[in-house]
């Protein structure tokens, strides 16, 4: 999945939780610290692809748009360097 660490920390004692194996969307992880429950693999599942959506709309949204502008005029000021050329 998205290819990231199923690392979760426990929000009781903070500490490092991991998935293993191929869990069922009602399994509970249980903090191997202090026992208690941590999420339900299906609640993991839809948090990890909701903050992968947010990094990704992020780094479209927020784009240099000076740098962006630069390079444009030093590729259209170049055409010699055009692909296809």
């Amino acid at each position: 999945m998205f290819q990231r660490t199923r690392k979760v920390a426990c929000p009781h004692c903070h500490g490092a939780n991991f998935w293993h194996g191929n869990p069922r969307p009602t399994d509970v992880l249980r903090c191997r610290y202090c026992d208690a429950d941590v999420i339900r693999y299906d609640e993991y599942v839809e948090q990890a692809a909701r903050h992968e959506a947010e990094r990704l709309i992020a780094e479209f949204v927020e784009t240099d748009v000076s740098r962006d502008l630069a390079h444009l005029k030093a590729v259209l000021a170049a055409p010699e360097q055009r692909p296809g050329q």
